[in-house]
Order: C-alpha cells, then sequence, then structure tokens
C-alpha cells in the first residue's frame, strides 16, 4: 500500500495544464501531497474555498494523520458513530476490489506495510518471521453492520485507505465540478488523475508517465485522457535490500511479506479514479504475468514497466496502446 506522501513515484506529470483565457487554475498542498485541477470556466465563480472544504471532510473520514480522524478511531477499537459516506463509498469499493483480485487488495495489511518500514520509520529491522505471522494473522474480514457501524472478524485489525483514498478523492471532486456544469477539466491529487473533454488548446489533455529512475527525469509514455482515469503504481523507489536481496514496499497479503518480481510500475486505465487506484496496487502485487491474467479477464487495461536483467521493458494492452499520444 502506498500513502499520501509520494508523487513522483506513483504519479503523472501534467502537459498543457496552464490556465489561458477562460481556463482557471487550482493548486497547492493537500492529503500530503500535491493537487491541480484545470477546468473550463462558465462563470466567475471560485471554487477554492468548497475544494478545500472536500479535502478536510475526507481527510477528517480517512486520514492515518489526524488521530481525530474516522479512521483513527476505528483503528483504536472505537466503533461507537456511524461511518460517513465517503467512508462506506471507499470500504464498499475496497471490498469489491478484494474479492475481484482474491485478496491482493486488502484494506488490512497496514500494520505489515509499516512493520516493514514502509510508512515513517527508516532503516528500521526487517520484522522476524513470528512478528510477520502475527500481523498477517490480523488480516481479515471488515465491513460496515445494519446500524450503519463498522465491524472487524478479527479484534485489533486496522484498516488503511492509502491504496484508494487519493483515487477516490480525485473522483469526488470531479463529481464536484460536474455538479456546477462543468465539461472540460483534469483533476490530479498526488498523480492520480481523471480527464474529462479538452484542454485549453481545444485536444484531449495529455498526461505523462515517468520511467522509474531515480533522479524523476524522462517520460516513459504519455497519453491522451478524456472521460478516463489514470492511476500509478510503483515498487522501484521504496525497497530495502537484505541479504542481497531486493525487497518492494508492496506486501502480499497472502504472505505478509514484500513481492520480490521484476514489475516496477503499472498504471491503470478506468472509467473511476478509485477503481484506477485499487487495481494498480494490487496488479503491482501480483506481477507482471498475474497482473495480464487478471486484466484480460476484467477487461482492464495498463500500462506495464518491468525489469528485464538490468534493461527497463514496457508492456501495454491493446485499449492502453489506442490512447497512446503520437
Amino acid at each position: 500500500m502506498r500513502n499520501f506522501l509520494i508523487f513522483g513515484v506513483l504519479g503523472a506529470v501534467l502537459f498543457g495544464c496552464k490556465p489561458s483565457g477562460e481556463y482557471v487554475s487550482l493548486g497547492g498542498q493537500a492529503q500530503g501531497t500535491t493537487f491541480a485541477i484545470t477546468y473550463e470556466a462558465i462563470d466567475e465563480a471560485d471554487y477554492s474555498a468548497e475544494v478545500d472544504s472536500l479535502f478536510k471532510f475526507i481527510d477528517k473520514s480517512m486520514s492515518l494523520w489526524d488521530s481525530t480522524s474516522l479512521i483513527c478511531r476505528i483503528n483504536k477499537n472505537d466503533f461507537s458513530q456511524p461511518v460517513d459516506l465517503h467512508f462506506k463509498n471507499v470500504l464498499k469499493s475496497s471490498l469489491k476490489v478484494e474479492k475481484e483480485t482474491e485478496g491482493y487488495f486488502n484494506v488490512t495489511v497496514g500494520p505489515l506495510v509499516k512493520a516493514w518500514g514502509f510508512v515513517t520509520k527508516k532503516n528500521q529491522p526487517a520484522p522476524s518471521s513470528s512478528q510477520v505471522d502475527s500481523l498477517r494473522s490480523l488480516i481479515g474480514k471488515v465491513g460496515i453492520d445494519e446500524t450503519g457501524r463498522f465491524f472487524e472478524e478479527k479484534p485489533n485489525s486496522q484498516i488503511d485507505f492509502n491504496a484508494i483514498a487519493q483515487g477516490y478523492t480525485v473522483d469526488v471532486v470531479a463529481d464536484f465540478l460536474e455538479s456546477k456544469g462543468i465539461k472540460n477539466y483534469l483533476v490530479e491529487i498526488g498523480g492520480e488523475v481523471y480527464g474529462k473533454g479538452k484542454n485549453r488548446e481545444g485536444k484531449p489533455w495529455k498526461v505523462g508517465i515517468e520511467k522509474p529512475e531515480e533522479e524523476r527525469e524522462g517520460i516513459a509514455s504519455v497519453i491522451n485522457l478524456n472521460n478516463k482515469a489514470l492511476a500509478t503504481s510503483g515498487s522501484y523507489r521504496k525497497f530495502f535490500v537484505k541479504e542481497g536481496k531486493k525487497f518492494s514496499h508492496a506486501v502480499d497479503p497472502h504472505t505478509g511479506y514484500p513481492v520480490q518480481h521484476n514489475l516496477l510500475s503499472i498504471s491503470v486505465l478506468a472509467e473511476n479514479c478509485t477503481d484506477a487506484d485499487a487495481y494498480a496496487t494490487a496488479l503491482l502485487v501480483m506481477g507482471l504475468e498475474k497482473a495480464k491474467k487478471f486484466a484480460e479477464k476484467k477487461n482492464i487495461d495498463f500500462f506495464a514497466i518491468y525489469d528485464n536483467h538490468g534493461k527497463n521493458e514496457f508492456y501495454f494492452t491493446k485499449g492502453f496502446k489506442e490512447v497512446i499520444a503520437e
């Protein structure tokens, strides 16, 4: 799973989004990362305060960095309050993707990710096999009961929406713009992005996918984005080496250990950014060959960068190839 602090690894580089004429741009810091919203204005309204309120409301629901948030209270075994609509929506989508991917996406894997040092601590010792087994035993069924309150199958389980919440926030902002009658816009939060309509030049929005290089320079592919979401998950910046082996930040819920395959990053196209975000995480954990089979079965389009004996190679589905810009 990933957190809100990462942009370059998991993100996209935006092209042709500077405001000009009737196009307006909003940007800044939110959810521990950056955001950029560009849209064709249909009136003189300023939506910055309303967008800021959306960020704050979602943070109060799902931020692990706010000790008073709903998710933090739940992780302290406080189930006294009914969950809000945002929390309910994200949990529902999470459980759907968990079922479809046969557990490669799981919102209760957070404690394992933390134990492996991929959240806040650096250079911490790797957990022992007994610690891994203990934390893996906490992975279990969660949901919302008939009273609207959260429940967990296993006591002391903890949930983490970091691998889906930013994508969901993109969708919330896009829905807000739609509610105002805006039809041409691009919403990007921490690298997860949704585009609709045309940019200020009357052309499709163009979004670049970074090459997996330490200096964060170079574009692997540029695509046209219209009525589609794009989310990217990568394993090449967050890793550690132990006994000569490289361990990715992507933790497999089935084993409790970081994956060791050659998939460096995967970018998923979807109808909404919530699904794109979650699928990108799940497919990264699966590895390229399993991801290909799953994507073919579920009709999901993606672009992958993988290591072939020290050389970066690309793979993309037929549907993804169709949106690559010339």
